[in-house]
């Protein structure tokens, strides 16, 4: 319990601390006229409102040991710290989960990425025809359908087989994605990788991996097929 009065002390002090530091700073920057060109006068109200919030955490921390009883202040004060450091790890986990849990395009510092997929099937068991008009591809995650692309001019074959590259742009990021395959509108397969929200952009292709799910659709939908296809796959950065 003293760990939490301590830290809402601490917390009323920032919050005091950094409400006066701001207004102070906002009546001076408008008597003294400070610039306002590239938001000049706004860092100075944030940076002295910040400067402000730390101050009265201070003072927060100290009024709440010197309230505490005679030859107790020290542990009072040890206590304010430790409750203020629960609520960092607090806030720190929920936005921590908040970010895992939030899909839109993985940025990588100022950059995005491409989802590199690769298909690889026997060319026995091959549809008639260039892949792009038989196979059909969603990179799914809970909130987001993007279709991947087939690269056409990048067909190639390798012994038995026929390898179809394909690009998803941009990558999202999600706490899980599954790669689910049309093939010729008479089966599909779905692919379910383990990968991170945010893949690694310098790994390598990852191993090939076999479908978790291959079934027939349209009217016999449902009923379990031999797939067909592997599937690896590698994230780049836009411009590598």
């Amino acid at each position: 319990m003293r760990a939490v009065l301590g830290a809402l002390a601490g917390l009323a002090g920032a919050a005091a601390g950094g409400l006066i530091a701001t207004i102070l700073a906002a009546v001076f920057a408008k008597a003294a006229n400070v610039t306002t060109r590239e938001g000049a006068a706004g860092y100075l109200v944030v940076a002295v409102g910040i400067l402000g919030a730390l101050a009265g955490l201070v003072v927060g921390v100290v009024l709440y040991a010197r309230s505490a009883p005679a030859g107790e202040g020290p542990s009072a004060a040890g206590s304010a710290l430790l409750g203020l450091l629960g609520v960092v790890v607090v806030v720190a986990a929920i936005l921590w989960a908040w970010t895992l849990s939030h899909e839109g395009p993985a940025s990588y510092g100022d950059t995005l990425a491409s989802l590199e997929l690769e298909l690889r099937v026997k060319k026995a068991d091959a549809p008639a025809g260039p892949p792009s008009s038989w196979l059909d591809v969603e990179v799914q995650t809970a909130k987001t359908r993007p279709a991947a692309v087939v690269l056409s001019d990048k067909v190639r074959e390798e012994g038995d087989g026929i390898v179809v590259p394909l690009v998803q742009n941009p990558l999202h990021r999600a706490t899980g994605r599954l790669v689910v395959v049309r093939v010729a509108d008479r089966h599909v397969e779905v692919f379910s990788p383990r990968w991170k929200a945010k893949p690694d952009p310098k790994a390598d292709w990852s191993p090939w991996i076999a479908p978790r799910l291959a079934e027939k659709t349209g009217g016999e939908g449902g009923e379990a097929v031999r797939p067909i296809l592997e599937l690896r796959y590698r994230v780049r950065l836009y411009g590598d």
